[in-house]
């Protein structure tokens, strides 16, 4: 009784981060792809259920005005496939399902826009990581620039100009590469800090917010 009376408390919001994290890590050093599905479908669902709650602004609303041929529960039922089949008993041991380390992309992406909204500008490091990592390895949607304000699609153009310039063929290297260059985003991430006073060489990212090298 003692020690659990000493446990830490985690809240529900640290624990879908902490599921995402490890998420994200795990898909970068292109590791079991069911673990991570499940891991991100997890917190994908705590994210996208708080969303809704408290009236924010959810993926899944960007997902339906794209496919206004499905219904909502089609499309439920699509985007939990996976994750209801890893994470439910089902009727056998035998059941199969078609699955491939690709769908993760969207599972993550899904997660990582939810909890940015969450978290109001302070999500994790690597949610942040992973966002632009997808940004700069997919190919740009010009459906999605297309329906935008004008000056939002000007403003994404802008940034995947910029992204491949930086990085010029990320966006036809092999999955591998891909992971690679996620790989490396991460570790230089970790070797930033965020601080309200400003030191030599620091960015500015917001108001009375700074990055620089610790």
């Amino acid at each position: 009784m003692s020690d659990q009376a000493c446990a830490p408390t985690i809240t529900k919001l640290e624990a879908a981060n902490r599921q995402l994290c490890t998420a994200i890590r795990l898909f970068f050093d292109d590791a079991d792809a069911v673990s991570i599905h499940t891991l991100a479908g997890a917190a994908r669902e705590i994210y996208e259920k708080h969303c809704l709650k408290s009236d924010k602004p959810r993926m899944f609303n960007f997902v339906k005005s794209g496919n206004p041929a499905y219904s909502e529960k089609e499309l439920w039922n699509l985007l939990n496939a996976a994750r209801n089949f890893f994470k439910h008993p089902g009727e056998a041991l035998a059941d199969t399902i078609v699955f491939d380390d690709t769908i993760n992309d969207f599972q993550l992406l899904t997660a990582c826009q939810d909890c940015a909204t969450l978290c109001a500008g302070r999500q994790p490091r690597e949610v942040q990581v992973f966002s632009f990592w997808y940004l700069a390895v997919e190919t740009p949607d010009e459906q999605a620039f297309a329906e935008a304000e004008a000056a939002t699609a000007a403003e994404a153009r802008a940034l995947q100009r910029e992204i491949d310039r930086r990085y010029p063929g990320l966006r036809t290297a092999s999955r591998a590469e891909k992971k690679r260059f996620g790989r490396q985003l991460l570790e230089e991430a970790e070797q930033l800090v965020e601080r309200a006073d400003p030191q030599p060489g620091d960015i500015q990212i917001g108001a009375g917010l700074f990055v620089g090298s610790a």
